[in-house]
Order: C-alpha cells, then sequence, then structure tokens
C-alpha cells in the first residue's frame, strides 16, 4: 500500500519507497465528516415574524414635475442641510419635500 516493489535486480532486489501519499483514506474521512455536518446542522428557522404587505400592484403617487434636490454639508461634526440651495432645519425637511 505505501510501498511499490520493483522487480529486478536479482536474488537481493531492492525495494524503492512511493513518495505518493494516499490520499484515499483522507478523501474518506472528508465524505463522512461533511454527512455528520450535514445532518447535524441545524435547519434555518425564522424567529421574527415579519408582517408584509399582501402581493398586489403598488400604489403610485404623481411624481412631481421637477425633481427637489438636497444636499448636506458637514463642516467640523455639524451637518447642514440644503433643499433647492436654501438652508432648512432637519425639523422642516418632510414637510419641504412632501408638499
Amino acid at each position: 500500500m505505501g510501498a511499490k516493489l520493483s522487480g529486478g535486480g536479482g536474488k537481493h532486489g531492492s525495494a524503492s519507497v512511493n513518495s505518493e501519499p494516499n490520499v484515499i483514506p483522507f478523501i474518506d474521512i472528508m465524505l463522512v465528516l461533511l454527512i455528520i455536518f450535514m445532518v447535524a446542522a441545524p435547519k434555518p428557522t425564522v424567529d421574527i415574524k415579519v408582517d408584509l404587505p399582501p402581493p398586489g400592484p403598488a400604489i403610485m403617487r404623481e411624481s412631481p414635475d421637477k425633481p427637489t434636490f438636497v444636499s448636506l454639508e458637514d463642516d467640523a461634526g455639524r451637518i447642514f442641510y440644503y433643499v433647492e440651495g436654501e438652508e432648512t432645519e432637519l425639523s422642516e425637511l418632510s414637510d419641504l419635500l412632501y408638499k
């Protein structure tokens, strides 16, 4: 199994060592471990119930005629909000965007 015998050389024939590794037992062990992990792996379960909307056509709101440009500026940790180039407060931002 681990050695290769060469024929020849007379009465005192020399046996050469096979340097190729025997990988068959390694493959057998890997297949057994694969089966064990597949059986032992937990089935995916859902712990969080999510209420999804029923399937159907989405209710589309009318899109505005022109886009609204919103930009943010970070100045040393203070964030400034601009809507259409004018500075606004964060509390007023939703009112301006959804008129």
